[in-house]
């Protein structure tokens, strides 16, 4: 009796009620626990794909080139400026400005509407007159490029203006030149401000572009110099059957042996040499 009890101890029964019961019979039960989405089994709900998975800056890159690579052309079925991401608007009004406004080329592409006693349209050649115009076929009216592209900005000053040549539309093709030059105003109106906007908006891309440019020519000169410097040291070496490398070549040592005492030695004597070594 006493080793019977001694076995009891070493041997506890589980607690785990999937030992003691036999498994069920019930084909019903089998199917329900397989066809169970959040079981287990199933690793998609566990773990979604690696290659589904994306960094933030990688879907907001993908963003904005989706936005870029679907822009619409139609001044009217454009959405104002304040509906994209302002970090977006930047770009957005610079890809505006490099594909041009929406001038259709073809007089047969403007429907005549009468006005008065007489049947009128827009005609092409106010495009020659005014670069910033466009036209849009969808509700046959004229818009302003520019004042679509940063209307919203005098909006935040507090000086909207008027809302035709952006969102209504221009159709009043009777006096169409006069209207356009009223547009324009003074030289202090809203859309020559929103003009020079524009224009200091390309021209600052402009720089930039510029100041890379002369960057790169720079630091390809400067390797050039050094590159050729390196080279001419090596070959002296190799041909005088000298080793390039010294025991000590700290910058407190008094002598780097060969290699580096020779490109010392040519950046004393070269000034060129000497102000890319620095």
């Amino acid at each position: 009796m006493e080793r019977y009890f001694q076995r009891k101890s070493l041997n506890p029964p589980s607690n785990n009620p999937s030992s003691s019961n036999p498994p069920s019979n019930n084909p019903a039960s089998s199917n329900l626990s397989s066809n169970n989405p959040a079981s287990s089994n199933n690793p998609s709900t566990s773990h979604p794909p690696l290659n589904n998975l994306s960094s933030p800056k990688r879907s907001e890159v993908t963003e904005f080139d989706e936005i870029l690579a679907n822009l619409p052309t139609d001044p009217r079925l454009r959405p104002p400026m304040t509906y994209y991401d302002p970090n977006f608007q930047e770009q957005i009004r610079r890809a505006y400005l490099q594909r041009g406004p929406c001038q259709p080329k073809s007089q047969n592409d403007m429907p005549q509407t009468l006005m008065g006693e007489s049947n009128r349209r827009f005609l092409v050649k106010w495009f020659d007159s005014f670069v910033w115009l466009e036209y849009s076929k969808e509700k046959d009216a004229a818009f302003c490029i520019h004042c679509y592209l940063f209307k919203c900005y005098f909006d935040k000053q507090g000086k909207a203006g008027s809302d035709v040549f952006t969102e209504k539309g221009f159709k009043n093709w009777r006096k169409g030149p006069e209207n356009f030059r009223d547009h324009v105003g003074q030289v202090g109106s809203l859309h020559n401000k929103a003009t020079q906007h524009c224009t200091d908006l390309m021209n600052q891309k402009q720089h930039v572009e510029t100041i890379v440019i002369k960057q790169t020519d720079q630091a390809r000169s400067n390797y050039r110099i050094l590159l050729t410097a390196a080279l001419d040291c090596t070959r002296y070496l190799l041909r005088q059957g000298l080793p390039f490398r010294g025991h000590v070549e700290s910058e407190t040592s008094s002598n780097k042996d060969n290699y580096v005492e020779l490109l010392q030695f040519l950046a004393d004597h070269d000034e060129k040499v000497s102000c890319r070594c620095v």
